[in-house]
């Protein structure tokens, strides 16, 4: 891993990434332009070897590519050089669509075309390229088509990024997509048969378009086996919010059907359609008849058990025209029958629709929750008809599945970042969507587990400013045990889930300073199907950190009593820093790191420091016990 600031001819500006490679931003010193520096260390292990084959031959598509289409990134060298494999290309300034969901939430469905448009005819470049590839013609496909490879440059451009490993191992050997790619992009096929072709570039697309129009994933599960099962299943993704218009529903629909010959065959016909919708014009997938997904099961049952308890509550007026009544009355009756609901309703619609018109809304501030369950609770009143029942039942299916949206959103986004501390995320917010999607149906222990997870890390954020603004951990020992237990509580109730361990961790390492604990969690995390990053790392070697400053603040205590249990801890705190430091090295720049390595270097010298006297100590003990004898003696000689 690299542990300085230079590389060659380029310096290391800052560590942009890591997958299967690192990432750097770089500066040519020769040209002065910034450069995207990828680095592979070199090693003899297959898996090395495999990825280091398919980066060379990655870079040498690339390059082939970017004289076809300017839109795709120029590699300006590779090559080996000090122990690595290294590609330098072309930085482009700008976002990524991952980068804009995050603060954004979802965008509007022109732009979300728009791009996915960019993005189709990139594909159609690339699908009918073939490339020169040892000495052969073959043809290309990109293999990780997903919002983080999307940038939007500077200048306006959209740009397909990283045409490296995934489709390079196509032309190697089949791997599954645990060894290449991210598993919500990747087609029922793909999963099925390692199958990476053109049709799992438009499947991934279609899965990127959807992501940007609502926000979310069209599938979501706990962990990494149980969505490739929901995946294969070909069961309905989630529902589209309803701002999408039709037409483009109809797209996405057709872009993630369950049978692969309901699909776009080509990104030219994806394209066309997409085009279609922008010029408003009908588009071919509005045209077809065959039904691609099933509709929402959970919205159809609830109108008819809706429709029943509404009906039963006009047993009355029905009994009026059984009997003897006069034309008038029945005429009065029907008037009542239909008017007073129809006006009750009309008036429940026009104040209801804020509540609607928040389905649009992918990012909820706590405040604009608490507003909108206030709203809920009005109306839960003023829409009641005969009978007792309220209209407001119809709203709250959709509800409850939008709070728990919302809430998945913040905990899979902690869960998802290599970056993001436990305070950067709205844990207020996901706590108080899950609060309310309790009151609504608290059934299923996975809904309780969730919500004790979220209170958890509220409580675990709290925890931990309350401590940095005091300046000792110590005070909030006695405040951890109930956020352990929240996690605990979430641990039992989501058992095939990662994220309670993960939080356990956080609070074993910074609040309890039990990094055998933190260790053990994170093991769990990762049986679980959770993979560490330098988050983690960084966790780890802030654990190794505390314990030796723990540790030479014993030896320094004992320094004065046992010079033997002084040494003992003074060695094992040098192990500590020692663990600290080369789990820091290979994620320099990240977060905190040079800061955390300056303070090694300072307990580092502190320990020599404290060694010494020790050690100047145990050198004048005899000195000072000779001492002692002859003074004893001169006093029993002048007695």
């Amino acid at each position: 891993m690299m542990q300085v600031k230079r590389f060659g001819d380029y310096e290391i500006l800052r560590k942009l990434g890591r997958s299967m490679t690192d990432v750097y931003l770089a500066l040519d010193l020769r040209s002065g332009r910034k450069v995207v520096l990828k680095l592979i260390e070199q090693s003899s292990d297959p898996l090395t070897q495999l990825i280091t084959d398919a980066e060379r031959r990655g870079a040498s598509i690339q390059q082939q590519l970017h004289q076809k289409d300017p839109r795709v990134v120029e590699i300006y060298e590779s090559g080996e050089r000090e122990g690595y494999f290294y590609v330098a290309m072309e930085y482009v300034e700008g976002r990524s669509i991952a980068d804009v969901l995050k603060t954004e939430g979802c965008l509007d469905p022109i732009s979300a075309a728009r791009y996915a448009l960019d993005v189709c005819t990139q594909l159609e470049t690339l699908h009918s390229f073939t490339a020169f590839i040892d000495g052969q013609r073959k043809a290309v496909v990109h293999g990780d088509i997903k919002p983080s490879n999307i940038q939007l440059a500077a200048d306006g451009k959209v740009r397909l990024l990283d045409f490296g490993i995934a489709k390079v191992i196509t032309f190697t050997r089949k791997l599954t997509h645990h060894n290449m790619g991210s598993p919500s992009y990747c087609s029922p096929e793909r999963l099925t048969r390692a199958q990476v072709d053109p049709q799992a570039d438009l499947w991934a697309l279609g899965v990127t378009l959807y992501e940007m129009v609502s926000g979310t994933s069209p599938y979501q599960a706990q962990n990494t086996r149980k969505l490739e099962s929901l995946i294969q299943s070909r069961r309905a993704p989630r529902p589209l919010p309803r701002h999408c218009p039709a037409p483009l529903r109809a797209i996405i629909q057709k872009a993630l059907a369950p049978n692969l010959e309901h699909r776009y065959q080509t990104a030219s016909a994806f394209a066309s359609d997409l085009r279609l919708f922008l010029s408003d014009r009908p588009t071919a997938a509005e045209q077809e008849s065959i039904p691609v997904w099933e509709s929402n099961a959970t919205i159809d049952k609830a109108a008819p058990t809706a429709l029943r308890k509404l009906l039963a509550g006009y047993k009355g007026y029905i009994r009026l025209w059984k009997g003897p009544a006069s034309a008038m009355a029945c005429g009065l009756a029907l008037g009542l029958l239909v008017a007073v609901p129809g006006m009750q309703g009309y008036r429940f619609y026009k104040e209801s629709r804020p509540l609607r018109e928040q389905a649009a809304a992918k990012t909820r501030t706590l405040e604009r929750l608490e507003q909108e369950w206030a709203l809920y609770r009005k109306l839960e009143q003023k829409g009641r008809l005969p009978g007792g029942y309220s209209l407001i039942r119809f709203l709250e299916p959709e509800l409850r599945e939008r709070y728990v949206a919302t809430a998945d959103r913040i905990i899979e986004g902690y869960r998802n970042s290599p970056t993001g501390e436990v305070a950067d995320f709205d844990w207020a917010a996901a706590e108080a969507s899950l609060r309310y999607a309790l009151e609504l149906d608290g059934k299923g222990s996975e809904l309780r587990g969730k919500h004790a997870l979220c209170r958890g890390y509220l409580e675990l954020a709290a925890l931990t400013r309350t401590a940095m603004a005091k300046g000792s951990l110590k005070e909030s020992l006695s405040a951890a045990e109930p956020v352990k237990e929240l996690f605990e509580q979430a641990a039992a109730d989501l058992p095939d889930s990662p994220d309670p361990h993960l939080g356990l961790a956080n609070l074993y390492v910074r609040i309890l300073r039990n990094l055998g604990g933190g260790i053990s969690e994170l093991a769990q995390a990762q049986r679980k199907g959770f993979q560490l990053g330098p988050r983690e790392t960084e966790l780890l070697a802030d654990g190794y950190l505390l314990r030796a400053q723990e540790t030479l603040r014993e030896a320094r205590r004992l320094s004065r009593i046992s010079r033997r249990r002084a040494e003992r801890k003074l060695w094992m705190a040098r192990r500590d820093l020692e663990r600290a430091r080369n789990l820091y090295e290979p994620i320099l720049g990240f977060s905190n790191v040079n800061l955390s390595l300056k303070r090694v270097d300072e307990e580092e010298q502190l320990r020599q420091k404290v060694l010494e006297q020790v050690r100047r100590a145990d050198a004048e003990a005899p000195r000072q016990e000779a001492r002692r004898v002859f003074a004893a003696q001169e006093n029993r000689r002048w007695r």
